[in-house]
């Protein structure tokens, strides 16, 4: 082997170790606000917390396959931490959905400011992301539960959902003052 194959080899290895290493920060985060930082709602071992922020986040950070797998991850860290076990195959899922809406903004090419985590494309994806909350929730509670019951933590969902919107534009916004993302992927 060359040594300009070596290095490009070395070179890859290290940047998908480099996302490997963010997308477990991002994960035991993502289950940090989740599990601690949250208010029960007395239905069904559900609870409502804000820790979708940041799933948004480590969507606007990592390429899509790393923050699918860190949000799934994260989310479902959470629910075993918080005593809710019963869900964390559901919230695996659907946390990884969330993820969904932002990555294909940057793997499509679609943003004009890649390196920017708030930006025209990005703005509307908590609005995607929170529906996929609500109807992954309102599924995963009606298989589990039932129907009637799902319908109740609806309201729950959308709180959550607007809750995590507003706490990703804000620190969004702070990260981007920072030049975060220009200076933490390589």
């Amino acid at each position: 082997m060359s040594n300009e194959a070596k290095k490009t080899t070395k070179k890859v290895q290290t940047k998908h170790l480099y996302l490997i290493v963010t997308a477990a920060l991002c994960a035991a985060l993502i289950a940090v606000m989740t599990a601690f930082v949250k208010f029960n709602t007395g239905i069904n071992d559900g609870y409502l917390h804000f820790g979708d922020s940041m799933v948004y986040l480590a969507a606007c950070i990592l390429p899509l396959p790393y923050a699918m797998v860190a949000a799934a991850i994260g989310g479902a860290l959470a629910d075993i931490l918080a005593g809710a076990a019963v869900w964390a195959p559901f919230t695996a899922v659907i946390k990884a959905l969330n993820t969904v809406p932002f990555a294909l903004m940057y793997t499509l090419k679609v943003t004009k400011q890649p390196n920017r985590i708030l930006n025209k494309a990005t703005a509307g994806m908590p609005v995607l992301s929170g529906l996929i909350t609500v109807f992954g929730y309102l599924l995963a509670e009606g298989i589990l539960y039932s129907f009637p019951t799902a319908w109740t933590s609806v309201p729950f969902s959308i709180i959550q959902a607007v809750g995590s919107a507003i706490i990703y534009y804000i620190v969004a916004a702070a990260l981007d003052k920072m030049n975060f993302k220009s200076k933490i992927i390589k």
